[in-house]
């Protein structure tokens, strides 16, 4: 037998394994960013994965749902980071920050600073015929500010920053201010600008 039969009664490929799965995903997640969404097809990712479209479309029954796993891919790439950032308290919060602002741009420049916010890119590329993929966006958003609330909050109890701040209103700010250099970062060709951002931002909470 070449096929094997799912729960659901569906034919399942025999080489449908989970790392087909990841790299269909991994693949798509360059594509879309360099690319863009609407102008990449499933026959695209075929192509640069070398991953069967019998097997493509196991996983996902069309684009919008490879899109759904796209931006959770995002997602689990930058929520690991953010915990790293959050349990490495022998560090400073500045140190922890700067590595992680190394991270994003080794990836932006990586991708030839091609969508360096992932999120705001699909988020602005999202049909609306894919409602609970903008769902999730929003979502991380919303889990992302308390994540970094914490961290903020770790660097006013070791005397890092100033004393009597609001860690939530500054962890907003954060977001928005490291959000708008990475626009500025994209459309300048320039890393630096992130850098500079983060440094700035911890440098005013002293």
């Amino acid at each position: 037998m070449t096929n094997q039969t799912s729960s659901s009664g569906s034919a399942k490929p025999r080489s449908a394994s989970p790392v087909n799965r990841t790299k269909a995903v991994e693949v798509a997640a360059q594509l879309f960013l360099r690319q863009g969404y609407s102008y990449v097809s499933m026959d695209e990712v075929v192509r640069a994965s070398g991953v069967s479209k019998s097997n493509i479309y196991y996983h996902f029954k069309n684009k919008e749902e490879l899109l759904q796993a796209v931006v959770q891919y995002w997602i689990a790439q930058y929520e690991s980071q953010v915990y790293i950032l959050l349990s490495q308290r022998e560090r400073s919060v500045e140190e922890r920050v700067n590595s992680f602002i190394a991270t994003l741009s080794a990836g932006i420049e990586g991708r030839n600073f091609e969508g360096s916010c992932p999120f705001i890119t699909l988020y602005m590329q999202t049909p609306a015929s894919a409602p609970d993929v903008k769902a999730s966006i929003s979502r991380f958003f919303r889990e992302l500010q308390p994540m970094i609330e914490k961290l903020f909050q770790q660097g006013m109890d070791s005397g890092e920053f100033r004393e009597g701040m609001d860690a939530g209103a500054i962890s907003s700010l954060f977001v928005a201010a490291l959000e708008g250099s990475l626009v500025l970062a994209e459309t300048a060709r320039d890393t630096g600008i992130i850098e500079q951002t983060a440094r700035t931002f911890c440098q005013m909470l002293r």
